[in-house]
Parts: structure tokens; sequence; C-alpha cells
């Protein structure tokens, strides 16, 4: 049976409306609304476009997102393609798989099907990853262990910020060693990933205990990488089957990388012996790249896409964004489209400052009180009323003092209007919380990251 055109033209709309949610209205407006379905090829959906900015922006940007939407969608489509509309004609029709014809037999090879080590994006590896003075150690230990897998730094335990670059450098690791050992097997996967297939283990076995694919996927295994681990929060059995995975790995002196946003002694709702598990090995961090790193990042993103910008212009887009590389990266592709569509050359930082209008706002809302407690609050996985309130567990406070010093810090405002703020608690109380951190930032250096962490959520790094 073949896939007819408003089949495949269902399929992405559906994955339209699912990837809606996940982006702003100006991306889906420049990278999306224009993508146009055109059939099932080796059980991927081919994608067609007129741009080539707008390829490289769903091969790069957007591509976990639009495949998690087609695999919501579909049973048997599990990826996605793009072309450019002149290399249409290439792929000839004769060749565009069946949606459904394989769906029998790819369901009874499900159980028994062989393991397969993870493909990692070719565009994610050492040789690309921008080094600088905030991921230097990040990338020493990840190549470390990309050299030596299972021999030092077990578990390699990796955080910082949105954007930063974790999932690029758990790539590169799986580059290296597809490589350099492709005898070796590695699986990389979202925590996310690894509860869900927890999930469907319990759901499809007769038995108790897990089946034979769980075990096998995640300890069949070189190498385990697992991303966001912080997802598994309040998922007492994802937690106990990954309690076991890890003993398992380790007795076996198999590597394991686990990436998240933040340090493992600041992971809420996770189970004592998983977090001292996390941090039996090393713990790294990336912190928001400095200006001179951003200036390269953006150079070499230039450079991968072959795209001319003049010096001037890439200093006044690395000043402007100052976050994470992602947002640099994005901003970079919307200078290119915009001086592709209007044939204008990036030579003038009036050409950048026109097509980042969006993201660029000169002179626009300053920050107040509520932004500070609204990026701790998340930061540390607790409510804004918590901060103002009574409450004096571990993480609550942790929130609490920061808050006073990033209120006082950034905003400058006097000790007892901010005791106002904080609940209503006198200057000295605010006083004593505004100094400890001043101290401890000095002294412990988990403590001034937490502070960088929070001022680049707040653009103030």
């Amino acid at each position: 049976m073949r896939m007819e055109n408003k089949d495949v033209d269902l399929l992405w709309e559906a994955v339209v409306v699912d990837l809606m949610p996940m982006i702003s209205t100006v991306s889906y407006q420049i990278w999306i609304s224009g993508v146009k379905p055109l059939k099932i090829y080796n059980n991927k959906l081919v994608l067609s476009v007129q741009l080539h900015s707008n390829k490289t922006q769903l091969d790069n940007v957007y591509r976990d997102k639009i495949v998690k939407c087609i695999r919501k969608n579909s049973d048997f489509v599990d990826d996605f393609i793009v072309v450019l509309q002149d290399e249409e004609s290439s792929l000839e029709e004769s060749q565009a798989q069946p949606l459904a014809e394989n769906a029998e037999k790819s369901a009874a090879q499900a159980e028994d099907a062989p393991f397969e080590s993870t493909r990692f994006k070719s565009s994610f590896t050492f040789d690309n990853f921008v080094v600088g003075e905030s991921n230097q150690l990040v990338y020493a230990a990840a190549k470390t262990v990309a050299e030596e897998p299972g021999k030092r730094y077990n578990p390699l335990f990796i955080y910082g910020g949105v954007g930063l670059g974790k999932t690029h450098i758990m790539h590169a690791i799986g580059n290296y060693i597809a490589s350099t050992r492709p005898d070796l097997k590695v699986r990389y996967a979202a925590a996310e990933t690894f509860t869900n297939d927890f999930i469907e283990s319990i759901r499809t076995n007769k038995d108790s205990g897990l089946n034979r694919k769980f075990r096998d996927n995640y300890r069949n295994v070189d190498v385990l990488m697992l991303d966001d681990i912080q997802s598994i929060a309040k998922k007492p059995g994802t937690q106990e089957a990954l309690f076991h995975t890890f003993n398992y790995l380790i007795d076996n002196e198999k590597q394991i990388v686990f990436s998240s946003d933040r340090h493992p002694s600041l992971l809420n709702n996770i189970e004592d012996r998983l977090i001292s598990r996390f941090a039996a090995g090393i713990t790294v961090d990336i912190s928001p790249p400095g200006i001179e790193t951003r200036i390269a990042i953006v150079q070499r993103k230039a450079y991968e896409r072959r795209f001319h910008i003049s010096a001037e212009c890439v200093e006044y887009i690395a000043e402007k964004i100052d976050t994470n590389i992602r947002e640099l990266e994005g901003a970079l592709n919307k200078v290119a489209f915009y001086c592709e569509m209007n044939k204008l050359a990036a030579d003038s930082t009036d050409v950048v400052r026109a097509a980042l209008r969006d993201e660029i706002e000169e002179g626009g809302r300053a920050l107040d009180y509520e932004d500070i407690l609204d990026a701790c609050a998340a930061y540390f996985g607790v409510r804004r009323d918590d901060i103002t309130g009574t409450r004096r567990s571990k993480q609550i406070v942790a929130a609490r003092q920061m808050a006073v010093y990033l209120i006082y810090d950034i905003l400058g405002l006097p000790l007892a209007e901010i005791g106002t703020y904080i609940g209503g608690r006198d200057h000295t109380t605010i006083g004593y919380a505004r100094d400890k951190i001043d101290q401890l930032r000095r002294e412990d250096p988990i403590v001034e990251r937490q502070l960088q962490d929070i001022r680049a959520k707040l653009g103030k790094a």
C-alpha cells in the first residue's frame, strides 16, 4: 500500500499542530510556515524548503522537536529529511516508502531487533566545539571520557543552563567513540525517553520486572549517556530502574554520562542514593560564554554556513546576545535569512539591528524584583510564594538568599525595601542573607556558578 499525498499532508499538519506551542510565532512564520511535505522515504518524512537557511534551521535547530512530533503522530515514520526545491527531482517517486506496508513486520521484529548504537549528529564534534574559559573543564573531561571510556571520570556529570552546549558535548563524545572505537556500543537518550521506555517495558511485559529489550537497550552498552536527568524527579519507578542500571554498568566498568540543568546537590525529588552516585565521579559545569567565546562562536557558525559577515557585525551580535549559544546561533541564522531575503550584505550593524529587532530590545522593560524572584524560584525548583513565605527547607532558603543578593546587587534597592518584597522581613535578616551569599560566592565555586546561571537567565550575565 502506497501512502497518498493527502496522508502525508495530514501527518505534517498534525506535526505542525504539536510543534507550534514549542516555538515562537515569529520562528514559525520564518522557518516552518513555508515547509512543504513531499513523501515518505525509507520511513522518513521528506520535507521541501525553498532556501538553504531554512534547511539548516530545520536540521540543526528544530530537529529534535520535529522528530518528537513526528513520532507522536506516527508509529512508523521516525525521522525526517529536508531537501531544497531544486533537489526534489533527485528523489525518485518509485523509491518512496509506503507508510504502513511494513508496519506488521516492524512490530513483530521490534522485540528481537539487534542492539544498534545511537546515531549522533555529525555536526556535533569536539573539533567544532568552541572552547573558552566558560567550558574548558567540561571539554577536557569529556575528551578524556571519549578517549578512555569507563577508565576515568565515571560517571561524568555535566550541568549548566539551557543552550550552553551540554547536548553538543555529549554527541561529541559519541561521535569520537564511533570513529575511534566502532566496536563499542553507545546509547544516548533523553532521560524522558528512559522514563517512557521504562513505562512501556512494564506495560508490555507479562512477567514481573523489566523486559529484555529495555534491559538490553540500557545495560548491553559500553557507554550510556542520559540527557536532562532532572526530568526523572518525582518518578520513583524510573529512579529505581536507573539505580539498578547504574549499578550494573559501574560494576561492569562501563562509562556513564549524565547532563542536567543544575548541580546534583540541587536536584529536587530525586533519591539520595542516586544523587550520591551522580556525584561519585566528576561533576563539571558549562557556564554562559564570555564575550570572546561568543565572538568565536559566531565566527565559527558563520564559517560553517558559508555566510560572510563583517567583524563589526559579529561583535555586535556577540555583545547583544549574551545568554547562551543556542540563541547566538538563532540570531546569526536570522541575520543570514534577513540578508538573503533582502539581498543585503551583513557589513553594517544597522542591517543586523533591523534583522534582530525582535531579539534586541533597546531600552526595553527594565527588570524588577518579581523577575528576580521568578528566576530564582525556577532555578531552585520552588515556587515564588515559597521564597516570600515562611518555609525553611534547604532549597527554599537557598533560593530566598540568592534572590535577596541579586535584588540588592542588580537593582540596588535598600535592605528595608527588599524585606517588604521578601515576606515583610526586617532589614537585619535581609542584610544577613545578602552577606551570606556574598561570602559563599567567594568561597564556593558552585554558588558563584549558580549566580552566573541566574544572571544569564535574567540577561545580566
